[in-house]
């Protein structure tokens, strides 16, 4: 038995040689499987090695679990020193010459260091060339259409036009540049997109005054449920926006649909509610909208209204409201309180008329305006660059048919053939400091003496 096993018996039965023959006999055995399993491990990972996917997790088996962290060493070791030709002819990443032909990293970056150091500025700021900008241009060129390049032309044209002419009014706006909320660099765009809004949003055609339209109302009609819609307004206590975008939506829809009377009240009611939505802050409910009705329409009546209203109208409720207009003209009176208040009045009262239904907001704002300054004798001038410009471009002491507006109007307030008992009543109070009483008078001197002509002389 000795001489089968001279290496691993021996060893084994001097370790055991104090013991009987039986620990003897099972030490030999054991070391024969040892020995064996030791023969297929290295066999095992010889053939790891030729595949190139050596793996630690793979070489601890079930037997040396236990020694494997012992002899995670001596494996590495062994391991490293285990070598196949592919290794044995790959090059050292020490021996491959990298940036032979370059300035190393760490020079450069002390380099820049030394410029911090000595407060020598390294950023260079570069300029636009003419290259760069040619080549921008080109691009824009390429990617717009005919119509877009005529439109830039256009402007281009135009914006020489202006500046070679000599300004003649006053620039108003300057003054308010240090004012965030006025935002005057966009005040020119601004109301330019609003002059454009302006003939969008007007009715098709008038309805009451054409008698062969199949949408045709009787001008006392629309007076009554305007006259009612002022009333509710001011129980409502909504901005003067509001109601002007009432009355739009309402004349808008009347347009170009036919109500019966007994929906028309019906059709107010969700005119005020659908402005009161684009409008203001703080909404009435509605059911108050409902209450106000005494009956003529339900919470669902109106909903269902809504929705009617605003497919017909395509959803398109965004109106050149007027009394942007009016605070844009009233920057050339000074903001005047008097003056203001009268135009106020007098706007209300052009849009309520069944007789200025196609007029556009802004010639709206400028009449008001216009016969306001005339009442109040802020005749020093009446009208000039200044209050052409601001107004939209109307010559008021030119124009003639904007001259033959204003005297309608005077001749309405004078003479009224449509009542609106609510909006009179209104402007007697106190808290719009009975104004009304003023501008009747004014009036009524005025056709009685059979001198609004003279309204338009310097």
């Amino acid at each position: 038995m000795g001489s089968n096993n001279k290496s691993g018996n021996v060893n084994i039965v001097k370790r055991t040689s104090g013991g009987n023959m039986e620990n003897t006999v099972s030490a030999a055995n054991t070391g024969a499987n040892t020995h064996t399993t030791d023969l297929k491990e290295k066999s095992r990972i010889s053939t790891l090695k030729r595949s190139n996917t050596f793996n630690a997790d793979n070489f601890v088996t079930p037997q040396n679990q236990q020694s494997a962290s012992s002899n995670a060493n001596t494996n590495a070791n062994s391991s490293a020193n285990l070598s196949t030709p592919m290794v044995r002819n790959r090059r050292a990443l020490t021996e491959v010459p990298v940036n032979q032909q370059r300035q190393p990293l760490e020079k450069q970056y002390h380099q820049s260091l030394q410029h911090q150091q000595t407060g020598i500025n390294t950023k260079i700021r570069r300029e636009p060339s003419e290259l760069s900008s040619l080549s921008s241009t080109r691009k824009r060129s390429i990617y717009r259409d005919e119509e877009e390049q005529e439109e830039v032309e256009e402007s281009k044209s135009v914006k020489r036009v202006k500046s070679s002419s000599p300004r003649k009014w006053k620039d108003l706006d300057s003054d308010e540049k240090t004012d965030i909320c006025m935002v005057t660099e966009y005040t020119d765009e601004i109301f330019e997109h609003l002059y454009k809004r302006e003939m969008e949003t007007l009715p098709t055609h008038n309805y009451l005054e054409n008698l062969e339209s199949p949408y045709h109302l009787r001008p006392s009609m629309r007076a009554i449920l305007v006259d009612w819609l002022v009333e509710v307004h001011e129980k409502f206590q909504c901005y003067p926006e509001t109601l002007f975008l009432t009355i739009n939506i309402m004349d808008r829809f009347l347009a170009k649909n036919k109500v019966t009377l007994s929906k028309l009240q019906l059709l107010a009611v969700t005119s005020l509610f659908i402005a009161a939505k684009f409008e203001e802050v703080t909404l009435p409910k509605l059911s108050d909208y409902a209450y106000i009705t005494d009956g003529a329409a339900s919470k669902h009546d109106i909903k269902s209204a809504e929705m009617f209203m605003l497919t017909s109208l395509s959803f398109d409720i965004a109106w050149p409201n007027p009394m942007n207009f009016l605070r844009r003209i009233s920057k050339a009176d000074s903001y005047d309180f008097q003056t203001r208040s009268m135009g106020k009045f007098l706007l209300e009262y052009t849009m309520c008329c069944h007789k200025f239904i196609n007029v556009k907001p802004s010639v709206m704002s400028a009449m008001s305006m216009f016969v306001a300054r005339r009442i109040s004798q802020r005749n020093n001038p009446i009208w000039d660059e200044t209050f052409k410009h601001y107004s939209g471009d109307i010559d008021a002491l030119n124009d003639q048919s904007f001259q033959n507006l204003c005297k309608e109007l005077v001749n309405e307030i004078a003479s009224p053939q449509t009542r609106l008992d609510s909006l009179i009543l209104k402007f007697k109070k106190p808290k719009y400091g009975a104004i009304y009483y003023k501008v009747y008078d004014w009036c009524k001197k005025q056709v009685e003496n059979d001198s609004l002509d003279s309204l338009f002389s310097v």
